[in-house]
């Protein structure tokens, strides 16, 4: 007997309803802290799977509203989103020149502006305050401060605002004839220059959009934790994070790195709250991904779908399921 195909609109309408419920019904701070982490992780991996959004951006997206925050008033979840087009545009220069490189050396190159960026931020004293950092004003709106009972909430709303927001712009991107030449490129892209596709235009564009997002949920992250420094905001193990969890969910998938995001993030909170400082949580995020990579080297989503398929094809009209297979051979059976 074959089960009723769930339509997609059913689970994304379900996840969705869950997560608008989810700090009503959970009113723990911790689960609450938690589940903004985790869609923080999602819009990062998400955004990295359009293509690399590094923590170079995450951290100036972070700086740049906490300097509007501190010295013009501006509050952080308004000003986010229009800071994140600055961003957008030095990540433009950048991409212009970072994507000139190819395989190895670009992640050299995309590591490099992290640390870049960072001594940068050190050595602005007068601006960022440098090895000190900066303090933002608890967390508030119109000079009242939000209560302790209430003050994850509106993180976990603008988050998952965040989150639908970038979702939403890479299925568009997936569909348009700008995602086509982006599969292009990613799959070969000598054989897209021929015919036709201008590859670095492409690149450059889709590193900007991805630079958005990420320097987006850079300035919720600061003005959630109320407090940044550049050792802080410019780390590394960000972008090696986000990579990780895309891989893990599916790379080049929709759905993909927001799967990989509730599986790592949930899991890394759980092992350092369980053992401390001790960094099982990074030997157990390694043999993750070593067995992903053994047995599911397309990632989670895609080895499921693929599995899917196959269950598909054994029971399809080209092949009887076993129910049928039952009844051939016992009608066989008798008429022999």
């Amino acid at each position: 007997m074959r089960l009723p195909r769930i339509p997609a609109w059913v689970w994304i309408g379900g996840a969705l309803s869950a997560l608008l419920a989810f700090p009503i019904v959970q009113r723990s701070q911790y689960y609450q802290h938690v589940m903004v982490m985790t869609m923080m992780a999602a819009v990062l991996a998400s955004s990295w799977n359009i293509l690399g959004g590094y923590a170079a951006f995450f951290g100036l997206g972070g700086y740049l509203v906490a300097l509007a925050h501190n010295q013009y008033g501006w509050h952080p979840f308004v000003s986010t989103w229009f800071l994140g087009v600055v961003v957008m545009g030095v990540a433009l220069i950048l991409g212009w020149i970072a994507l000139r490189t190819h395989g190895s050396a670009f992640v050299v190159v995309t590591i490099a502006m992290v640390f870049i960026f960072r001594i940068v931020a050190l050595n602005l004293g007068d601006i960022t305050n440098g090895a000190r950092g900066l303090t933002q004003p608890r967390p508030g709106w119109g000079g009242v401060q939000w209560s302790p009972e209430i003050i994850k909430i509106p993180f976990h709303y603008i988050m998952l605002a965040l989150l639908c927001l970038t979702v939403l712009v890479s299925w568009r991107i997936s569909l348009s004839k700008f995602g086509l030449g982006l599969v292009a490129i990613r799959e070969d892209e000598g054989k897209a220059e021929a015919v036709g596709i201008d590859t670095m235009v492409y690149k450059v564009l889709a590193f900007g959009i991805s630079a958005y997002f990420v320097a987006v949920a850079g300035g919720i992250y600061s003005y959630f934790f109320t407090y940044i420094d550049p050792q802080f905001i410019f780390n590394i193990f960000a972008s090696v994070t986000m990579v990780l969890i895309a891989i893990l969910g599916g790379r080049g998938t929709l759905w993909g790195p927001v799967l990989g995001a509730f599986i790592m993030e949930p899991l890394g909170d759980w092992l350092v709250g369980t053992f401390g400082g001790t960094q099982i949580h990074l030997a157990v995020f390694g043999a993750i991904l070593m067995g992903v990579m053994l047995f599911m080297p397309q990632g989670i989503l895609p080895s499921l779908s693929e599995i899917g398929i196959r269950l598909t094809r054994r029971r399809g009209p080209g092949r009887p399921g076993r129910e049928a297979e039952a009844r051939q051979d016992s009608s066989s059976a008798a008429g022999t």
